[in-house]
């Protein structure tokens, strides 16, 4: 491997720095647009086994660390767990997809691209008890160019470090679940698809939209959109990490 290739593998290292199964997002908005994005047939969760009825919806909360949380099976012994630290944002146990308490957090062009059939939410009290294993990253691919990423990976949710320095890289990366046989029996690991983004161009980015010619836009939000627009394109929710620390 050629130490300039070395030198970047490095660089996502860092940012995965004392990271320990837990990535967390910035706010709610964040997490609800993450659960709604996964719910499609080819998304991250269902790759990485969150299934279930998908005409409901669940927003587990745990009560002991204030924290809406989705735990994600992997093909290996140990679990991810994705959160936002937040109050509860409702007292309910259930709530149709039309309340107005999601009005709060999304726009009226993302609650209708989002809210497909008849979804009702309901929110789990759930505190988690197992006992996580030390999960490793490992670097899959490792891409040139944002275009390349998103036209051979063509994730529908990305995951985004934004550096502490300008004059350092964002690290964007998905998941990528190609079953990975461990060279030691006690030895979990995770592989990731990467991009090191040197001119910050996904920052304050929430969505990337990849048209017909694998040209690419960068979006705050998704505004109405024609039918043919919609067929013709493909976007990817963007979601910036906070932090890998745990939540307690």
């Amino acid at each position: 491997m050629s130490e300039a290739l070395n030198n970047k593998i490095k660089i996502v290292d860092e940012f995965f720095n004392g990271f320990s199964n837990f990535i967390e997002l910035e706010n709610f908005r964040a997490f609800l647009l993450l659960t709604l994005t996964s719910q499609g047939p080819m998304n991250i969760m269902a790759q990485l086994g969150l299934g279930g009825d998908k005409s409901v919806i669940n927003l587990p909360y745990n009560p002991d660390f204030n924290v809406y949380f989705q735990k994600i099976n992997l093909l290996s012994s140990s679990s991810i767990v994705l959160y936002t630290k937040s109050d509860p944002i409702t007292d309910e146990f259930v709530l149709e997809k039309n309340d107005d308490i999601f009005k709060k957090f999304l726009s009226s062009s993302e609650i209708d691209s989002a809210f497909r059939g008849k979804e009702k939410f309901i929110f789990p009290k759930v505190s988690d008890c197992s006992i996580l294993e030390d999960l490793k990253i490992r670097v899959d691919d490792m891409f040139a160019n944002l275009e390349s990423f998103i036209s051979y990976a063509q994730p529908n949710i990305l995951f985004v470090f934004d550096a502490a320095e300008s004059s350092k890289p964002d690290l964007l990366f998905t998941f990528n679940m190609t079953p990975q046989f461990p060279k030691k029996l006690d030895e979990n690991i995770l592989q990731i698809d990467v991009y090191l983004d040197y001119e910050h161009k996904i920052k304050d980015v929430n969505y990337l939209k990849r048209e017909a010619d694998y040209s690419l836009t960068y979006l705050k939000e998704i505004k109405e959109m024609s039918n043919a627009e919609l067929y013709q394109s493909s976007f990817s929710l963007v979601l910036h990490i906070k932090s890998v620390n745990k939540p307690f």
